[in-house]
């Protein structure tokens, strides 16, 4: 979650200035010990926190983005409810415990499918070392590695060829704790493995992306501009092909495939005038019976208001008519007395 913050919330080369609490980071957790003072840009506290563990970074990052850990864990829990994640309250940046700090496996998988959309946060989790360069308090750090082992090259007793991050965690009551990406043709996996010892937690996480990927498939749904239906407008004189907004597709065994179904919603009463890619309707995504998805339809053209009937015209018609009517009248009522007056004359 700090990493995904950092990317939301922060620019990568803006200068981070540490402060006093990141270097009272508890000696013996992980750490890049920063000092007091000393400057970072963004990008390299964003490495060392997502490859090093640095629990320094972690603090660094909160204090620079929201001025301390305690609004930056608003922030943190704020996101985490927008994301779907609802067991989860965060109280500090890094994940040192506090037994009011606590996650699901569930609620990381849902935080992590999230940040992989990220390009940046992708390109981070899924480099092997990276270096710091010198700083104006301490000189070139080129220790900095990536402790997910499911990525590693050379020392790849536990690597996995389909593996593309994401990150470790560890404490004495969490144990360890993986939160694992792969990706194997078009189907992308994450896995969640909490509370396990020692190596088992690359095993196990090996496991679940072997078991995903043989038993479950990418099940297209839409395509971005996909004609997905079509509405009348003019009063059913014309109609108009609604796109899906986006792309979407499922995860799913082929027992939830025979359970997926859709429904299309479109507004009553369509009006002119109508832009394009106005949402005129949705596309309901369900399986076994609960909703999952909705996506926007919107519109494939765009219609000009019909152009509007003045009445003001033509009441200067029918006046103009009206007074050329009068006018004449009289003057025919004129002529006919101006012959009868001549005729009493003769």
């Amino acid at each position: 979650m700090t990493g995904l913050l950092a990317v939301l919330h922060g620019k990568m080369d803006e200068v981070v200035t540490v402060g006093e609490n990141p270097p009272l980071i508890e000696r013996g957790s992980s750490q890049i010990y920063l000092i007091t003072g000393e400057q970072l840009t963004m990008e390299q506290l964003l490495y060392a926190l997502m490859l090093e563990s640095a629990n320094d970074a972690a603090v660094a990052i909160a204090e620079h983005i929201s001025g301390s850990v305690e609004e930056f864990a608003k922030l943190m829990n704020s996101k985490a409810k927008e994301l779907g994640a609802t067991n989860t309250n965060f109280v500090n940046p890094n994940g040192l415990h506090n037994d009011n700090h606590y996650t699901t496996a569930r609620d990381l998988a849902m935080i992590a499918k999230y940040a992989m959309t990220l390009d940046k946060f992708r390109s981070v989790v899924k480099e092997v070392k990276y270096t710091i360069p010198k700083t104006n308090k301490q000189e070139e750090r080129n220790y900095i590695t990536n402790s997910n082992k499911l990525i590693w090259k050379t020392y790849d007793k536990f690597r996995y060829e389909y593996a593309t991050g994401i990150k470790t965690g560890y404490t004495v009551k969490a144990k360890q704790c993986l939160v694992g990406g792969a990706k194997k043709g078009d189907m992308e996996l994450i896995s969640v493995v909490m509370g396990a010892e020692g190596q088992n937690i690359y095993s196990d996480t090996v496991a679940l992306f072997e078991y995903g990927f043989a038993n479950f498939q990418n099940v297209e749904i839409l395509k971005k501009d996909q004609i997905v239906t079509s509405v009348p407008v003019k009063e059913g004189e014309e109609k108009i092909n609604l796109l899906a907004s986006e792309d979407f597709s499922m995860i799913l065994s082929p027992a939830e495939r025979e359970k997926v179904q859709t429904e299309i919603k479109t507004s009553t009463d369509i009006k002119e005038p109508i832009k394009k890619g106005q949402v005129l309707g949705a596309m309901l995504v369900n399986l076994n019976g609960k909703e999952i998805k909705k996506i926007d339809l919107v519109s494939s053209v765009e219609i000009a208001a019909p152009k509007e009937f003045s009445f003001t015209w033509i009441w200067i018609v029918i006046g103009a008519f009206l007074l050329f009517r009068t006018v004449v009248t009289i003057l025919k009522a004129r002529r006919r007395r101006f012959k009868g007056a001549s005729y009493i004359r003769r």
